[in-house]
């Protein structure tokens, strides 16, 4: 099997179309910049957002106006970062483990519908799924955020795989809890017609990621997450997250 290799630890690609064409896509684009979910607390996270939120003159604090405040000024560099804090924010919030991965590019492959099968919620130790490229939010984000006033051209499911993605870092996911089919039953029900979503079973609905690579080589995620902070530490190919 193909092997990828970032920050010397290998991953062994899946037996996948999509997986495969990723990969293919991935080889020779090893200057796009990592980003690191990792080592600081809820609260950095929240002084850090309400300080460029301030500076910017948002006009609110709110966190899903905020991602759509961003959507209208996504060329803005302190508001890229604000996005970036955003999810950061909402993964600590809802206890979610550490998190690396690479930025997007302008480069990209579409996605076939025969891909559309390989979305999935589940989640495992180690495994890299490729990144959400759009601006705006896909199903999953809606009910994780409970995003049921979004506007219309703000709801946009994955059509195309840029170079970004990310590493899972944590216990396995077996399936999503029961808490989570309810939440998402109860906004698929307020969503469905003004969204035109597919029925909640639908492939085409998208729902979660999809996974193209899993670790070649034994490492505990306790290891694992201190090797990319000294990967960080020593590397300039960053996004900084924290200024001052």
């Amino acid at each position: 099997m193909e092997t990828l290799s970032f920050n010397g630890i290998d991953w062994e690609v899946l037996d996948t179309p999509i997986a495969k064409r990723y990969s293919e896509f991935l080889e020779g684009r090893g200057d796009t910049k990592q980003f690191f979910y990792m080592g600081e607390t809820k609260t950095q996270i929240q002084d850090e957002i309400e300080k460029i939120a301030y500076m910017k003159g948002a006009p609110t604090m709110d966190l899903n106006d905020l991602h759509e405040y961003f959507a209208d000024h996504e060329e803005d560099e302190d508001l890229q970062r604000l996005n970036h804090l955003i999810h950061y924010y909402e993964l600590v919030d809802n206890n979610y483990p550490p998190r690396w991965g690479f930025e997007p590019s302008e480069d990209y492959i579409g996605l076939l519908e025969e891909d559309f099968s390989e979305f999935t919620l589940t989640r495992q130790y180690g495994y890299l799924y490729i990144g959400y490229p759009h601006v705006g939010k896909h199903f999953a984000e809606l009910v994780f955020s409970n995003d049921i006033d979004i506007k219309k051209e703000q709801y946009h499911p994955q059509e195309i795989c840029r170079t970004n993605f990310f590493c899972w870092l944590g216990q396995e996911i077996s399936s999503p809890p029961v808490t989570f089919w309810n939440k998402a039953q109860r906004v698929h029900k307020r969503l469905k017609d003004r969204l035109e979503l597919p029925e909640l079973d639908d492939p085409a609905l998208r729902m979660g990621y999809i996974p193209f690579a899993k670790l070649k080589t034994r490492i505990n995620s306790n290891e694992l997450v201190s090797h990319l902070l000294k990967v960080k530490q020593g590397s300039t190919n960053y996004t900084e997250l924290f200024n001052g």
